[in-house]
C-alpha cells in the first residue's frame, strides 16, 4: 500500500465513521474529526498487519476485513487501542462503549471460522456503484476460495438494504434502548467454489 493510497483510505473511512450512529454516540464532541481520525488510524494499523485491506480500483471504496482464525492483537495493538480510546471516546461512554461492543461480538454466528467485514466505506456522495461492485467481487471471491461464510453488521438502514440486495441474509437484530442504536447482523453463507472447465 503506497503512502498516497493510505491517505485515501484513511480519508474515506474517517468520513464513513463520521456518519455512523454507533460511533457518533461515543465520540468526543469538542473535536469530532480528530477523534474519528484517531479511530480510523488505529483500525488501519491493525488491519494492515492482518493483511485485510482492499481498496477498489477506482479508489472510491475501501474494505477492512479479517478471518476469525487469524485475528489477534499484539501488546502494541492493545496500547494503540488504549491511547485511541482515551483520546477519542467521551469518558461517560467508556463503560457503555465496551459493553456494547462486547454484546455485539457475542451475537455473531459461532462458526469455527468466518470472514468478518469490520469496516466498509465509500467516498461521500459517490453515486457510482463501480467501487462497491469491485469490493463485492473481491469479498465473494475470497469467500469461495477459502470456503468461509461472511459476517457483517450495520447500524444504517439503507446499508442493510444494500447488503440484502447483494445476497446477505439478516440473522439477528439488536436495539439498544439507552442509545437508540439498532444493529443488524447479516451473513452470506458459503457458496461452492466455481470450477473452471477446461476445453477438450
Amino acid at each position: 500500500m503506497t503512502k498516497a493510497d493510505r491517505e485515501i483510505i484513511i480519508s474515506i473511512l474517517t468520513a464513513a465513521f463520521e456518519q455512523n450512529p454507533r460511533f457518533q454516540a461515543v465520540m468526543k464532541k469538542n473535536n469530532p474529526i480528530r477523534s474519528v481520525r484517531q479511530l480510523t488510524e488505529y483500525a488501519y494499523h491493525l488491519i494492515e498487519r492482518l493483511g485485510g485491506i482492499y481498496l477498489s480500483e477506482d479508489k472510491t471504496t475501501v474494505l477492512f476485513y479479517y478471518t476469525k482464525s487469524q485475528y489477534n492483537r499484539s501488546l502494541r495493538d492493545y496500547l494503540r487501542y488504549a491511547r485511541m480510546f482515551l483520546q477519542a471516546i467521551r469518558p461517560s461512554q467508556y463503560i457503555p462503549a465496551i459493553r456494547r461492543e462486547k454484546h455485539v461480538a457475542g451475537q455473531r454466528r459461532d462458526y469455527p471460522d468466518y470472514i468478518y467485514v469490520w469496516v466498509l466505506g465509500s467516498v461521500p456522495n459517490n453515486k457510482s456503484l463501480r467501487g462497491l461492485a469491485d469490493i463485492r467481487d473481491h469479498l465473494f471471491g475470497l469467500s469461495e476460495k477459502l470456503q468461509l461464510p461472511i459476517l457483517i453488521e450495520t447500524t444504517v438502514e439503507r446499508v442493510r438494504k444494500l447488503y440484502h440486495y447483494v445476497g446477505f441474509e439478516e440473522y439477528h437484530k439488536w436495539e439498544e434502548k439507552d442509545s437508540g442504536i439498532t444493529v443488524w447482523f447479516l451473513e452470506r453463507k458459503v457458496h461452492p467454489q466455481k470450477r473452471t472447465v477446461g476445453k477438450k
